[in-house]
């Protein structure tokens, strides 16, 4: 049986470029940038409601499912540009954050419009909306953050739900072994 973090389909740092360099709509960037900065699920981004941004305070209150542990969070300063393009050019339909033609955008439209974005940045099928979700966890790894931070970032009550994403970075993997390689502490043979 092959172990579950094989099937963990994540983006490179590259991947994620191109993608969104194939999305020119404010709301869809916002969107997807939201999900990728927040390690959305996608579900959880149709909970996102307006009064959940506070652009004063710099802050954005996120609900997480799966019992998932959500709160407040520091707004990224690309995130809030992001959602400052859309939201002024947005027509508010109820409270919804991400709304389309018929209020609160749904989740198979989410995955529709991903898949579109995916196909015109010449990226594979089998990336999701989740493989954004994965793919800030593996980058926040590989940018050197400590997998308590990772497991804060995603909501996981079980550092275990967590410790997936540990396996598959192979960035950071070398960058310790170049480290362990320096080390005085490390025997030479």
């Amino acid at each position: 049986m092959a172990e579950k973090w094989t099937t963990i389909k994540y983006l490179t740092s590259e991947q994620t470029v191109r993608l969104f360099a194939a999305i020119s709509a404010p709301r869809d960037r916002a969107l997807f940038a939201t999900i990728y900065h927040y390690g959305l699920r996608v579900s959880e981004a149709t909970l996102l409601q307006l009064e959940d941004v506070d652009f004063e305070r710099k802050r954005i209150c996120i609900s997480r499912l799966k019992h998932g542990i959500g709160g407040e969070r520091p707004l990224f300063a690309n995130t809030a540009q992001l959602l400052k393009s859309y939201l002024d050019i947005r027509l508010p339909k109820g409270s919804a954050l991400f709304t389309g033609r018929q209020g609160s955008l749904k989740c198979g439209r989410m995955q529709q419009l991903f898949g579109r974005y995916a196909d015109a940045a010449g990226l594979s099928s089998q990336f999701s909306v989740k493989s954004l979700r994965h793919s800030i966890a593996t980058h926040l790894l590989e940018a050197g953050q400590g997998i308590e931070y990772v497991q804060d970032h995603l909501g996981h009550v079980n550092i275990q739900n967590t410790m997936i994403y540990a396996r598959i970075t192979d960035r950071r993997r070398e960058k310790v072994l170049q480290q362990l390689e320096q080390s005085s502490e490390i025997v030479k043979l």
